[in-house]
């Protein structure tokens, strides 16, 4: 009974994450990543424990000894990355209460701060008042009853190829509804290639809305959607990027109602992504190129994730697309992004951009993962939150 006041406390009051630390590991030897990944349910892990890289761990005030602890006994080294998440949070919050306007009048966005997800519905549904090219279409409601949006920019025409991007499907991922503005401006007011004659763009900002508004008013860290499965210590929500109908629960996810990557009760048990499936399979042509954005690492990855050497029939033009995508964004930005098969990140069943691929049968699925590589993880000031 304790528990369940305390937990309720908190949802009530919101999630303070005062002397919260993120600790970065050496890299892990095989048997150490293995051991690691045991611990999933018992601690957030930033970026996932893998053989032959370091891993990321959110650990509190009173964790904080007995995982010490645990990483020494295992002969793994590690140091303080982010002493004090709580102190950074507060700071952001701080800075952003002084910037809190929407656009500048013109059509366009600030890049300097983060935007809620009904200013973000707002931006799509003025540009597309501007444009007879543009247009916006609601997809459903979330769970609480939010409007989720997309941008149609259609210059190209009808049977032009169309492209999906679905942006922000883990809540704390802010750069992720961020960078999906970044590209609408980029494409409206930065189109020196000509994409638009081309190709016609459908875009969602918000694919989480409200994980998302939860991430910024009452636990700045909080992943998934809120959903709510009966939990007994009153957990709420599931992974939206464990959700869908492809290997779903075989890899990577949890059944357990409290961890970070439950997947849920069942395939597309989740609204949102009903909603954003039910759209995508009624766009004509099949999109030529699905890409999913998350944070972080500044990695490019390629499908399939759900395990070890699976990959699509045309894997290799996939993969050397990819390549050539984090040349050029080097070649412009200095930026440097590594591209990878999903799997030999981690696998994990039941990811949109595997369903892109496998059942939706885009030639090209992508997940970037943004900026930036652990300095802030998820907490990044949202001056430093575009590509370069």
């Amino acid at each position: 009974l304790l528990v369940l006041f305390c937990l309720a406390v908190v949802s009530a009051s919101g999630r303070s994450y005062d002397k919260y630390t993120l600790i970065r590991t050496s890299p892990l030897s095989f048997e150490q990543a293995l051991e690691l990944r045991q611990w999933e349910n018992d601690y957030d892990f930033w970026r996932p424990a893998r053989s032959g890289l370091s891993t990321d761990i959110m650990v509190g005030p009173t964790q904080k000894l007995y995982l010490s602890h645990q990483l020494t006994r295992l002969g793994i080294q590690f140091a303080e990355v982010i002493p004090d998440l709580g102190k950074l949070i507060k700071s952001q919050q701080l800075a952003a209460e002084s910037k809190r306007s929407y656009g500048r009048g013109d059509g366009r966005i600030n890049f300097d701060q983060y935007y809620s997800h009904d200013e973000l519905n707002a931006y799509i549904d003025d540009l597309a008042t501007q444009n007879d090219f543009l247009s916006t279409v609601s997809i459903g409601q979330s769970y609480e009853g939010r409007d989720m949006r997309v941008l149609q920019i259609t210059k190209a025409g009808p049977g032009a190829p169309n492209i999906w991007i679905e942006a922000g499907i883990h809540a704390r991922e802010w750069i992720s509804p961020a960078m999906a503005t970044y590209i609408i401006d980029s494409l409206l007011n930065n189109d020196q290639d000509g994409f638009l004659d081309k190709l016609n763009f459908h875009i969602l900002p918000s694919a989480n809305p409200d994980g998302y508004e939860h991430s910024r008013n009452s636990d700045r860290l909080w992943r998934k959607t809120r959903s709510n499965y009966n939990s007994i210590l009153l957990c709420k929500g599931v992974d939206g990027n464990r959700n869908w109908d492809f290997h779903f629960a075989e890899s990577g996810a949890s059944n357990n109602k409290c961890s970070e990557t439950y997947h849920g009760p069942e395939a597309f048990s989740e609204v949102e992504m009903k909603n954003i499936r039910d759209y995508v399979l009624s766009l004509d042509p099949v999109p030529v190129l699905s890409q999913c954005l998350h944070s972080y690492s500044q990695l490019w990855l390629w499908p399939y994730g759900y395990d070890y050497g699976a990959y699509p029939d045309n894997y290799e033009e996939i993969r050397d697309l990819a390549e050539e995508a984090v040349k050029a964004l080097e070649a412009v930005h200095g930026t440097v992004f590594d591209p990878i098969n999903s799997a030999d990140l981690y696998p994990a069943a039941g990811a949109s951009d595997d369903w892109y691929k496998g059942v939706l049968k885009s030639r090209f699925a992508y997940t970037v993962e943004l900026r930036d590589t652990g300095r802030h993880g998820f907490i990044l000031p949202p001056d430093r939150k575009s590509t370069r």
